[in-house]
């Protein structure tokens, strides 16, 4: 809602201790301006323009002979409509002397009445129809100037929040005309000079000391700008204080009121990022080399480890007392969950390896592939009701986080008669894949827990297992911009529900609102 102070500013207190508005030179001149025509053309006394405040009644403008607004005070607290009031004269010597004052409201569009024009009749006679008339382009004059002075103020407000901006961004930001001078430069670029430069950059070009080949190169980027209107570049720079950095520099063409071509320069400082990224470079080869020697250093024992445990145990079976011969097989299966872990890690170190191709596919013909890999008990029933609705998404990821979810499903099934099922529902950005069982639940203190790397809510010797199945779940919903929710009392049941974006192909590993 509009205030007075939307159009003229904050009112503040003089050094003679009364309230006052201070207005800029063309809005004071006008708005005298109009007191004077008032004076003139109504046959008046004094006239003055009164900005009604919520606190106070303050005078803005006045002509003629003195006016005290503290005369009407009660009028103008009261009135929204034009009126003429008797004013008694307090330096007359008659007991009879009055003069007439007429209060006009100025209202502007808002509706908000923003306070008054006043002005002190020589008669006590009614306005004419052409006093009227006259009041009334009057009272348009000042809303037409306190118009203008809003949007003056709405543009200062405008200017100081883009140079704010400006100051606080820590992109360095400048602009240069058609000669390639810097005419305006935010402190984040002015701060990349030595305190002896700061005074050569705007106004220059900073290249006045370049030869010519030297500034044909630092300007070419400049010159395209200029001719296509935009230049992108990633580069790297020594900056004028010294430091090397790598920056993404964006200029584009811009004409200002007069027609005036420049160029608006952003430098977006990359140097951290290109640090982090040569750190993730480096832990990825980090693990495609940890993967390497997984694969050839670590399963190649491992197999000969196994294939000799299998050769005793067969050797030996009828030799060894049964306690030995159990104790035998502990170790033969251990053997064998050292491997299943070994070949589980692996996948994981490779899941940003995998294809991400986006392949039409229905859970149905999901479940076809998977349930071949799956070792699925005859008292547990899987279910897919989706009337084979077709898919949009990276068929190989997906298949594996469905793998995953159904194995944990019937691994931990304790029931009699077991039940996993499958369902689809869409929303306008995701696929929401439910996959829910009727095992014995998880307890929902445990629900950050089940997604770490190694973590079994049970010992391995009772369910055998890695603990990395819904790790290689959640890593691969997260690497598509997706999510992984669990639902559980931790008595009957648990759903596991997969927020899976729609059209997405590349790894994007970033957190959406869903």
């Amino acid at each position: 809602m509009p205030t007075v102070e939307s159009y003229i500013g904050s009112p503040s207190v003089n050094p003679y201790k009364l309230w006052h508005v201070l207005l800029e030179n063309n809005i004071q001149t006008n708005l005298d301006s109009v007191c004077e025509l008032a004076v003139n053309l109504l046959d008046a006394k004094s006239c003055a323009i009164v900005a009604n405040y919520p606190e106070h009644k303050i005078k803005l403008a006045h002509y003629g002979e003195s006016l005290n607004v503290s005369d009407t005070k009660l009028a103008l607290n009261t009135s929204n409509e034009c009126r003429l009031i008797e004013i008694p004269q307090q330096n007359s010597h008659s007991a009879h002397s009055h003069s007439w004052r007429v209060t006009a409201p100025i209202v502007l569009s808002s509706k908000l009445q923003f306070g008054w024009l006043i002005f002190d009749k020589t008669n006590d006679q009614p306005l004419s129809p052409k006093e009227i008339t006259t009041l009334e382009i009057l009272q348009k004059n000042i809303v037409n100037h306190l118009k203008n002075r809003k949007k003056i103020i709405e543009q200062e407000k405008i200017n100081e929040l883009q140079a704010t901006i400006s100051k606080l961004n820590r992109d360095f930001i400048f602009v240069k005309d058609e000669e390639f001078k810097i005419v305006y430069a935010n402190d984040a670029f002015l701060n990349i000079y030595p305190a002896h430069l700061k005074d050569k950059v705007i106004g220059f070009t900073t290249i006045e000391s370049f030869d010519e080949a030297d500034a044909e190169v630092f300007l070419a980027q400049d010159k395209i700008a200029f001719e296509t209107g935009q230049s992108k570049i990633i580069e790297k720079l020594h900056a004028p204080n010294g430091q090397y950095i790598t920056v993404e520099t964006t200029k584009k063409r811009f004409e200002d009121s007069t027609g005036a071509s420049y160029i608006m320069c952003v430098c977006r400082d990359l140097s951290e990022i290109e640090g982090l990224i040569n750190k993730l470079t480096k832990a990825n080869k980090d693990l495609d080399e940890f993967t390497s020697i997984a694969s050839h250093d670590l399963k190649a024992p491992l197999n000969a480890i196994k294939r000799l445990l299998e050769w005793i145990s067969d050797d030996c079976k009828d030799l060894l007392p049964q306690e030995h011969a159990e104790n035998f097989q502990l170790v033969i299966s251990r053997a064998n969950r050292m491997q299943t872990l070994l070949e589980d890690l692996l996948k994981y170190a490779r899941i940003d390896q995998c294809d991400v191709t986006l392949t039409s596919i229905s859970l149905e013909s999901v479940f076809e592939d998977v349930a071949q890999l799956l070792d699925i008990p005859k008292s547990i029933i899987v279910t897919v009701d989706t009337n084979n609705t077709l898919i949009n998404i990276p068929a190989v990821p997906f298949k594996t986080v469905i793998l995953n979810l159904i194995s944990n499903a019937i691994k931990h099934n304790n029931k009699e008669h077991g039940e996993v099922n499958i369902s689809l529902k869409q929303s306008v950005h995701h696929y929401i894949i439910e996959v829910s069982d009727n095992g014995p639940g998880i307890d929902p203190k445990y629900f950050s827990l089940i997604f770490e790397l190694f973590q079994t809510l049970r010992s391995r010797d009772e369910i055998e297992g890695t603990g990395i199945g819904l790790s290689v779940v959640k890593k691969h919903v997260t690497n598509f911009g997706g999510k992984v929710e669990v639902s559980s009392d931790g008595k009957s049941g648990t759903t596991f529900t997969i927020f899976w974006p729609k059209n997405k192909q590349n790894h994007i590993h970033s957190s959406n609102s869903y």
